[in-house]
């Protein structure tokens, strides 16, 4: 694994370590069923750039019945921010607004790797097959902590959980979370008043976290929300290189 100090190379770094992922749990009824043949394809970002704004998905979704392009049949890499071509992906263009009215940097990480477009299939897993979860939360968070990002959001209220949101609803699955303990109120609260949201501790440093709604699609935030999501992130950033 090669060190780069503005980004890592997923593809170089974890390309064969999710695949033998897939090859472990291949026989999962997940990847049974024809219809979802998809599945069996795996998606990362090719690139994660560091010292960013990292924006954190659920898993990448995939339309049934669609075809998955013949580069792609054992595992893909999608593009990234800085490629000329990205702006034809509309998930990322609330990302890219919030990243420009904020004049920084920023990157994209799903915590899993699974094409779906029907997020209750994560949840279902999460009972039945936690570990094919738990391989990839290792993979996700490892990037994630290498990334060493600004600040990072959440936009999935699923994936929220993973990190260790609502943990009495999963009870007896505690090795699925990274092990935050995100308490709003108490002697033990990790929400830091002064900017509104959660910190969380990586590489040592704490480093903050906003738990959001989607930013696109049926379930997206409502306009206020979103500006007031943009004013949020502008103040918690200036508020960190003021430091």
């Amino acid at each position: 694994m090669t060190e780069n100090i503005n980004e890592i190379d997923v593809k170089n770094d974890y390309e064969k370590d999710v695949l033998e992922i897939w090859k472990k749990y291949e026989k999962l009824e997940i990847f049974s069923n024809p219809d979802f043949e998809y599945r069996k394809h795996p998606l990362l970002p090719r690139i994660v750039y560091k010292d960013s704004l990292l924006f954190i998905g659920m898993n990448p979704s995939f339309r049934k019945g669609s075809n998955i392009p013949g580069n792609e049949k054992n595992i893909g890499f999608y593009q990234t921010p800085k490629d000329e071509n990205f702006k034809d992906i509309s998930y990322f263009e609330k990302m890219k607004e919030i990243a420009e009215y904020c004049e920084v940097d920023w990157t994209h990480l799903d915590l899993f790797f699974i094409r779906e477009t029907n997020q209750k299939l994560i949840e279902k897993l999460s009972y039945s097959n936690v570990e094919f979860l738990n391989a990839q939360l290792k993979i996700s968070f490892e990037i994630l902590e290498r990334a060493k990002p600004k600040l990072i959001i959440v936009s999935n209220a699923l994936a929220s959980e993973f990190f260790g949101k609502i943990k009495a609803k999963h009870k007896g699955f505690e090795k699925i979370w990274k092990g935050f303990d995100l308490n709003f109120e108490g002697q033990n609260s990790s929400f830091n008043s002064k900017i509104g949201t959660y910190e969380i501790e990586l590489n040592k440093k704490m480093t903050p976290i906003i738990f959001s709604g989607m930013l696109s699609g049926q379930r997206a935030l409502d306009i206020g929300s979103f500006e007031r999501l943009k004013w949020q992130t502008k103040m918690i950033l200036d508020n960190e290189l003021r430091k």
